[in-house]
């Protein structure tokens, strides 16, 4: 599971390319235990708030590039991720794209 974190990050400026589903989830986990672990410790300790807000700026991109390599693994382009902004369904919408299975056979020609 760390491991899939790690990758992310790694991968930081990274938009070309393919991430699976098990990649993506696994990362969006993790990022979710730390920013709750960052929001625990802003609550619990007073004027706190620029580790909340310096890890949610710092993971933007990654989680970004994340999307985008997701719906490359879906044969969409990455700019469907923006379909995130429209109002009241989009996320809805990105969570569908980003829950489908990978073309594997599309990535496998794409590689070679």
């Amino acid at each position: 599971m760390l491991s899939f974190y790690l990758l992310a990050w790694r991968r930081y400026f990274d938009f070309s390319g393919f991430s699976s589903r098990k990649e993506f989830w696994m990362f969006m986990w993790v990022h979710l235990l730390v920013t709750l672990m960052c929001i625990a410790l802003d609550v619990r300790l007073d004027d706190m708030t620029w580790l909340d807000m310096g890890y949610g700026v710092a993971s933007a991109i990654p989680v970004v590039a994340l999307v985008v390599r997701r719906l490359h693994d879906i044969d969409r382009s990455g700019w469907w991720g923006c379909v995130f902004f429209v109002p009241v369904i989009g996320p809805f919408v990105l969570i569908y794209f980003l829950s489908q299975q990978g073309d594997s056979y599309a990535q496998s020609a794409r590689r070679t």
